[in-house]
């Protein structure tokens, strides 16, 4: 398309200059209409963002079901017109829970301590004797401390006095029962000492140089290096119980696992910035759930 030049005589100046202000004032009020919306897009944005990455309890409360607090309409609807009677609905009850101490429980060991009056108040002043009509009974926690003691486990030596002994193995000499079996054949420490403390690491979280000084307050001297070593040692002892239940963990339909970073000090061949970590896996069968926790370096 070709446009024909005008002679410049025939162009109406002044028309084209009013045009071109026309133009320019349509251009500014666009740019400012775009520039309204521009902010309000952004203020939306930030809106939408703030609702969806903010904490609940900070999180805008925009219930669009939400009703006014003075709604005569929604009021006289539960009135009835024709009769002028108000309507009633049933609500649920629901149960509040009972305040005060709870009881102790009855399956613990009792100890009767009988607080009595003296035997020369027992004599009424008329000189008859009194008679007992009942009692006011009221019961206390007591609480002893840890106690602890040494099991000694002695073995008789039985020996033959009229001869020196014979060649067989089965009816030797010198007779002595067998060592009874035990975790740590040549360790201190008892089932009852071992699970203690291994209850109180990791039910309790209590480490170990808190026992070591728990410990100490009651005589008793086991280093937290002993009771690493002893956990060790009781891990390795109960390792085919672990495998047992990573099978049953695996005949579930569904395998839940979480990972948790922890950070290990003084690990052997493995610096301390160095991530390591814990797993906590839930499986196995519906009625017979199995629950596992594996650390992995």
């Amino acid at each position: 398309m070709q446009i024909a030049a005008l002679p410049i005589e025939t162009i109406d100046i002044p028309s084209l200059l009013n045009h071109i202000k026309d133009l320019e004032e349509r251009f500014n009020r666009k740019i400012q209409e775009l520039t309204y919306e521009n902010l309000l897009l952004k203020e939306e944005c930030a809106i939408a963002k703030y609702k969806q990455y903010a904490r609940s309890s900070e999180q805008l409360k925009t219930d669009t079901n939400q009703k006014l607090l003075f709604d005569e309409e929604a009021a006289n609807k539960n009135n009835n017109p024709l009769t002028g009677e108000i309507e009633y609905k049933e609500v649920k009850p629901y149960k509040r829970r009972k305040c005060g101490r709870k009881p102790i429980d009855p399956n613990l060991p009792r100890e009767d301590v009988i607080i009595d009056i003296d035997e020369s108040k027992k004599t009424c002043g008329c000189g008859a004797q009194l008679t007992r009509i009942g009692e006011e009974t009221a019961e206390k926690l007591e609480f002893e401390p840890q106690k602890i003691k040494v099991k000694r486990f002695i073995r008789p030596k039985y020996a033959c006095r009229q001869c020196e002994g014979l060649d067989d193995e089965e009816n030797k000499t010198v007779r002595i029962a067998p060592v009874p079996p035990s975790i740590m054949p040549k360790g201190i420490a008892t089932p009852s000492v071992l699970s203690h403390i291994i209850t109180n690491k990791f039910e309790d979280h209590l480490p170990y140089n808190r026992q070591e000084k728990i410990f100490d307050r009651i005589k008793i001297a086991i280093s937290r290096q002993d009771m690493s070593n002893w956990q060790q040692h009781v891990f390795a002892k109960i390792q085919p119980i672990i495998d047992l239940l990573k099978k049953a963990i695996k005949k579930g339909p569904v395998m839940r696992m979480d990972e948790t970073t922890v950070q290990v000090m003084g690990e052997k061949n493995r610096e301390d910035t160095q991530k390591s970590y814990m797993w906590l896996a839930c499986g196995g069968l519906p009625e017979e759930p199995v629950a596992l926790s594996m650390s992995t370096s």
